[in-house]
Parts: structure tokens; C-alpha cells; sequence
């Protein structure tokens, strides 16, 4: 793969691309589920994530926003139709610092019984794909590729 445009330094806070108006992050990434209180639950066991807001219509949870301490947000929001047609697609990535960080995190899921595959080479990096609530795919990745010393 090669790298195509600008840097990511060059986009951001009026580099060249000074035409389009200064964003600060990505707010949120909306995840579909069957139950977003089950999923909730798990984001929170599995990955760390805290509960900020459940939003109810009647007597019914429809969703549940989460947040990381690194800063990333998720919105849960129960949609049937939407949950199954992404099956099998990793819908967003997790960073972590490094190679050893990552085989950290798969100890991590293998002690807790998560289903996970193997630490592959990916684009920019290493990664692990992790099945979650309703089999949707997410992954945790390095932002380094590799080197000689992560074998």
C-alpha cells in the first residue's frame, strides 16, 4: 500500500488545507446492538470504556454512549438491520503504543474468554481483530509497523 496526499501534520490546525475549518477529534462512532445495555457491559469489561449517558424511550434502553480514558466515545444504539449487515466488518480500530502493548491486550482477551484472532501484520501496523457483542468486528492496532525486534 502506499501512502497517497498530505501529511496528517499538514491537514490539521490551518496547515495547507487552511480552506476547511479546524475540527478537534471525532466525537463519537455509532455502534449497532441487539441490547446496547448488554453491550455496554461488555465495552466496559473487556475494553475499560465507562458509562456517560443512557438515553430511554418509554421503558426501554435505545442507547448508551460510553467513553474511554484515552478519550474515545461509542455511542450503542439498538438497530436490528444495521447490526447484520455489518457482520465481519472491523468497524473501527483501538491504537495502542506498540507491539508489546498490543500482545498485552490479547493475554488480556484470552484470559477473559474473548474471541479474537491472531496478531497480524496490517496496513501502518500490527493487529488483533476482536469479535464483540452481536459478532461485530473491532480491532486494536499499533500505529508502527514492524521492525526486526517484534517477533
Amino acid at each position: 500500500m502506499r501512502r497517497v496526499g498530505p501529511r496528517v501534520d499538514d491537514l490539521s490546525c490551518g496547515g495547507k488545507n487552511n480552506r476547511v475549518h479546524t475540527l478537534t477529534g471525532i466525537h463519537h462512532v455509532t455502534m449497532p446492538t441487539s441490547d446496547p445495555v448488554v453491550s455496554s457491559d461488555w465495552y466496559e469489561r473487556i475494553l475499560g470504556f465507562t458509562t456517560l449517558l443512557i438515553e430511554e424511550h418509554e421503558n426501554d434502553v435505545v442507547a448508551v454512549l460510553l467513553q474511554h480514558p484515552c478519550g474515545a466515545r461509542l455511542l450503542l444504539r439498538g438497530a436490528d438491520v444495521q447490526r447484520a449487515a455489518l457482520r465481519g466488518y472491523p468497524l473501527f480500530a483501538l491504537s495502542v503504543a506498540s507491539y508489546t502493548e498490543l500482545l498485552h491486550w490479547v493475554e488480556h482477551l484470552t484470559t477473559l474468554d474473548v474471541d479474537h484472532g491472531a496478531v497480524h501484520q496490517a496496513h501502518l501496523g500490527w493487529a488483533v481483530t476482536i469479535t464483540g457483542p452481536d459478532l461485530l468486528e473491532i480491532q486494536i492496532r499499533t500505529d508502527q509497523g514492524p521492525t526486526g525486534d517484534d517477533e
